[in-house]
């Protein structure tokens, strides 16, 4: 007879996936907004914005509710570095990327964070990826990129940017995965909450630079239904999705937990279906059903064993 452990392994497995799912679909609605507000913001700013509001936003959530007391890392220059990092070189690489890279090849890279965390995985020691895995990565990856592209965009046609736009998943991955197995006795929201402040502050530092420079104007738009926008992105976007993000990473891995930031743009067709009456693709129809199939695939040994699992006895 299966005991207690397969149940509460079963519980777990849900629970990674479930937190996972939910803040891949909190994250998918930041690219409508995102898509809104760049018409009255600088990117650089609105980086800014959804990062550091984040933070603080969580920083006064912490405050109300008893919480400042768990804000101490067991290495601040550790959590430094890696909020710098995770939160503000990947934000600025992705925002700077992105103006400077084919959007066809940005949505293929967007796809390789299941690849990203396996390899980092392997070099570090940490992971040996099963078939299944490899597979379900493949899956998921496919699935990515029929979901991403529009039709007749199928050529990708480099311009220089891509490669930040890599290293920012490659930076986020790694600050998930070390986030997983340290950065001291920090939960899910300790962690987003020094992780998004800090990098925040170093976008704020770059941006004012940027901006004193010359480099990057000081556009900013504080109407209220602007300043509402930014409320929800950095608010529920970034802040309540990163700290869900990071409590199923901790329970499912970085790897698996990638698998499911595929269905993004599934995610944003559905949105844009009930919020703008826009009709979906099929491609993004088969696209969400292979990365689904791939997140399946790749926890298919965990969930066998888990469907055999029997309650234990009373």
């Amino acid at each position: 007879m299966h005991g207690s452990g397969d149940t509460r392994a079963a519980g777990g497995l849900f629970a990674g996936n479930a937190l996972t799912l939910a803040a891949i679909v909190l994250w998918a609605s930041s690219f409508l907004v995102t898509d809104r507000l760049l018409q009255s913001w600088n990117p650089v700013w609105l980086t800014v914005g959804r990062i550091l509001g984040a933070g603080l936003l969580l920083l006064a959530f912490c405050a109300l509710t008893g919480r400042l007391g768990t804000l101490r890392p067991k290495s601040w220059s550790r959590l430094t570095g890696a909020s710098v990092l995770g939160f503000g070189m990947a934000g600025l690489c992705i925002v700077v990327g992105q103006q400077f890279a084919d959007p066809v090849t940005t949505a293929i890279i967007v796809t390789t964070g299941p690849l990203i965390s396996a390899l980092l995985g392997i070099l570090e020691g940490s992971e040996r990826p099963s078939a299944h895995l490899w597979a379900g990565i493949l899956m998921a990856m496919a699935g990515g990129v029929l979901a991403s592209l529009a039709p007749g965009s199928w050529v990708p046609a480099p311009r220089g940017g891509e490669l930040l736009v890599l290293l920012s998943q490659v930076l986020w991955i790694w600050y998930s995965r070390i986030s997983a197995a340290g950065l001291g006795a920090l939960d899910a929201i300790a962690k987003s909450t020094l992780g998004l402040t800090i990098g925040g502050l170093f976008l704020l530092a770059v941006a004012a630079i940027g901006t004193l420079s010359g480099l990057v104007p000081l556009e900013i738009d504080t109407r209220p239904q602007s300043l509402a926008l930014l409320g929800w992105l950095a608010g529920f976007s970034i802040a309540v999705s990163v700290s869900l993000w990071l409590a199923g990473v901790r329970i499912l891995g970085a790897t698996i937990a990638a698998i499911h930031t595929n269905l993004a743009p599934f995610y944003v067709m559905l949105m844009a279906l009930l919020l703008l009456g826009t009709a979906p693709r099929l491609g993004q129809i088969l696209g969400g059903a292979l990365v689904a199939g791939g997140a399946v695939l790749a926890q298919w040994p965990a969930i066998r064993r888990a469907l055999r699992a029997e309650p234990p006895i009373a």
